[in-house]
């Protein structure tokens, strides 16, 4: 049966910390001498040096006890773990400790525990700041990034402090949460408890430096106060794990009811578990004392709430259950984890708090017995929650927006500009939230209209050499409107190369390191992505232009990337409404395109590449560019785009299919540029994105193609319907 808790109190409801991933435990009880004994298992066994003296009498509320604590000079004194180097590469990690500061004051730059190496990325280091955001707040960090909390702890008292780190695949600084006196002080996902301050980094801790306690990598950071009960831990503890590291041994826990629903008058068992320390535990409603017992019968009348009451030295806990009399359910929420509004095709999930129903059901979808549940609406729809009992039912509904998906989030066009020079291009589409997104003339670039193989385009930069330049408060600098970059990404262009010539950046953003561009050389268009300058973490998708037109031709590419996210990416380029290259996966995980740096178009040699091109600067035309956040366009999507703005210029449309039965044969006609390669491809459903290729080196001789098909020969032979599209050949 479940139990009606409140949410502020879930953390009590978790077992005391398990020991089994404790992988070194300073308790400082020792009270004299130079040593700090390892209570766990792998006897990481400290000396203790400068001088630090023992203290028996300024002690912390250590939930399971202490008889003593280290106080340390802030000059030279620290633990050093010889041959100890902590968790190290990508591990996950638990640091916890009790700190006290013996000057009041948030001016300290003070060491709690650190290892590792002092170079990007390679250092672990947990201590007190003044440096960024909060000053004498709790803060950890690695050579190049830095994550810091919002609570000063540097106040003369006591304090429990823990940072947690999982790595998730993406091993970056920013995945840390910080934790004081059992509370979470920082997490950058929570929207109530965000980091004061943050720098990006990833994490890959060298096994370098041994484990020092109250001190890093500055010798003027030793720690000035006094520490105790330092722990670590080989994952990322819970937040009910942290809880019970401060508060040890829940007040109360686990309290609940046998019924969640009765009839008026019937017997209901409330039942709980509890510290048997407690100075005193009350149940409200008339029950009263229950110290010493772990359960009490009730006979409730009305729909009511019991609260249990625990105090124990001073420190008071409560929980909450309710039981439903003679009524139809209670729904105390139910939303979803995302925003009410979604892009077409994505997806959602539904949680609920639900309190004495017997069945649960979401438009008409059976749920009962479950605790979330997965939509991915097509159009605007509302979601009614139905949970029944046998008094009744009651109904909660959400209504989940849905918008186009094929609307970017940054769109630049050269539509409706006036000619002549251009020093601000400024996106006509930005939802991004940073108006200072802007692309700036730094080559007098100049806006030019006329006619084009497009009739869509009517009007072009010319010549451009654009800096994609971000607001300055957006300290990323990836000009793009938004700082995660680990996501997934679509990008469109609409170019004229003008001749095909040499080797051309027409877009880049990040690096040689983790970096994207779209490069033109000679006729061959790439599009390339990775995360690291390497052959395996590294994607590039290419297609030669030459195939479907001439230099003077404007194009339309469309190119996705998939971030792996702990598994390996995917790249696909699309040409003029269809699939040109890929999809091309790569071999190691790709799980950023970025890396912080500014983005360019029309310009930048940065790029990620494996050989090293004497890149050039674009010359030609650029008519569109759109940028299309944490999402990948689909074909259907992709080819809408192409046949709006190219008017069907370019070939590839299928004119006529007509079908013999009688002589089993498809006759299938296209447009076609004579001395052009063309594939053709069959599929028997749309819903279905596996087309399967038929022939992929058909010649044009002609402004139109004929070919003749035997239907039996095809896969699924005799379906009613059957479907074909036309794309470049090899």
């Amino acid at each position: 049966m479940k139990a009606h808790t409140l949410p502020v109190l879930l953390f009590s409801l978790a077992p005391v910390v398990s020991q089994a991933e404790l992988v070194a435990h300073w308790t400082l009880d020792e009270g004299s001498g130079t040593t700090a004994g390892d209570s766990s298992a792998n006897n990481n066994v400290g000396t203790v040096a400068g001088g630090a003296l023992w203290s028996t009498t300024n002690l912390p509320l250590v939930p399971s006890g202490t008889t003593a604590a280290l106080q340390m000079d802030g000059v030279d004194d620290q633990v050093n773990i010889v041959g100890y180097k902590g968790i190290t590469g990508t591990g996950d990690r638990t640091i916890a400790a009790w700190i006290k500061t013996s000057i009041n004051s948030p001016m300290q730059n003070k060491g709690i525990v650190s290892w590792g190496a002092n170079v990007a990325t390679q250092k672990w280091t947990f201590r007190v700041q003044t440096g960024n955001g909060t000053q004498g707040a709790i803060r950890i960090e690695a050579n190049g990034g830095f994550f810091v909390g919002n609570t000063v702890v540097t106040d003369g008292d006591w304090h429990h402090v823990a940072v947690t780190w999982a790595n998730d695949g993406t091993p970056d600084i920013q995945d840390a949460k910080l934790y004081v006196d059992g509370v979470l002080d920082a997490d950058f996902n929570s929207p109530d408890t965000p980091p004061s301050a943050s720098q990006s980094v990833a994490i890959n801790t060298a096994s370098s430096a041994d484990v020092r306690i109250g001190d890093n990598f500055q010798l003027t950071h030793n720690w000035d106060g006094w520490m105790d009960d330092v722990r670590i831990y080989d994952e990322a503890l819970d937040a009910a794990a942290i809880a019970n590291l401060a508060i040890g041994i829940p007040i109360v826990a686990n309290f609940a009811a046998s019924e969640e629903v009765v009839a008026g008058g019937s017997p209901v068992v409330l039942s709980w578990v509890n510290d048997p320390g407690n100075d005193s535990l009350t149940i409200d409603n008339g029950v009263g004392d229950v110290l010493g017992s772990s359960m009490v019968t009730v006979n409730p009348t009305t729909t009511t709430t019991y609260t249990i009451t625990g105090i124990r030295g001073g420190r008071t806990l409560e929980q909450e259950v309710t039981v439903l009399v003679d009524r139809a359910p209670l729904i105390n929420g139910f939303a979803n984890i995302d925003s009410d509004t979604l892009l077409e095709g994505q997806s959602t999930i539904f949680r609920w708090d639900v309190l004495g129903e017997s069945a649960l059901s979401i438009n008409g979808t059976e749920v009962t017995g479950e605790n979330s549940f997965e939509v991915r609406p097509t159009e605007t729809t509302t979601y009614t929650l139905t949970a029944t009992n046998q008094f009744g039912s009651e109904t909660s509904e959400v209504t989940i927006t849905v918008i186009d998906g094929s609307i970017p989030e940054l769109g630049w066009t050269v539509m409706d500009l006036p000619d002549g020079s251009l020093a601000q291009w400024d996106p006509a589409i930005n939802s991004t939230g940073n108006d200072g997104i802007t692309l700036i003339n730094t080559t007098g670039g100049t806006v030019v209209s006329g006619t084009s193989n497009f009739s869509g385009v009517s009007a072009w930069v010319n010549s451009p050499g654009y800096n994609l330049s971000s607001n300055p408060l957006d300290s990323w600098q990836d000009g793009l409107g938004d700082s995660v970059t680990k996501q997934d990404v679509t990008w469109e262009m609409v170019f004229r190369p003008g001749d095909f010539t040499g080797t051309h950046t027409l877009f880049n953003t990040g690096g040689n390191g983790s970096g994207t561009a779209i490069v033109l050389t000679g006729s061959v268009v790439d599009f390339r992505y990775q995360s690291a300058d390497l052959d395996d973490q590294r994607i590039i998708v290419s297609f030669d232009l030459a195939e479907l037109g001439t230099a003077a031709d404007f194009f339309h590419i469309v190119a996705t990337g998939e971030v792996g996210l702990g598994t390996p990416g995917v790249g696909r380029l699309y040409v003029n409404g269809v699939l040109a290259g890929g999809p091309v996966t790569s071999v190691g995980v790709i799980n950023d395109w970025d890396g912080g740096d500014l983005a360019e178009l029309g310009k930048g040699s940065n790029l990620p590449t494996s050989t090293a091109f004497p890149f050039e600067a674009f010359t030609g035309d650029i008519a569109v560019f759109n940028y299309y956040q944490n999402r990948i366009l689909n074909e259907s999507q992709i080819s809408a785009k192409y046949d709006k703005i190219s008017g069907g210029a370019g070939g590839l449309a299928i004119t006529s299919i007509d079908f013999d039965p009688a002589a089993d044969e498809i006759r299938l006609t296209f447009k076609s540029v004579p001395g052009r390669t063309y594939s053709l491809d069959t599929i028997i459903d749309l819903a279905s994105p596996n087309w399967l290729e038929i022939d992929d080196s058909i010649e044009a001789s002609e402004a139109e193609t004929t070919l003749t098909i035997t239907e039996s020969s095809l896969p699924d032979a005799g379906s009613l319907q059957r479907f074909f599209r036309i794309r470049p050949g090899i």
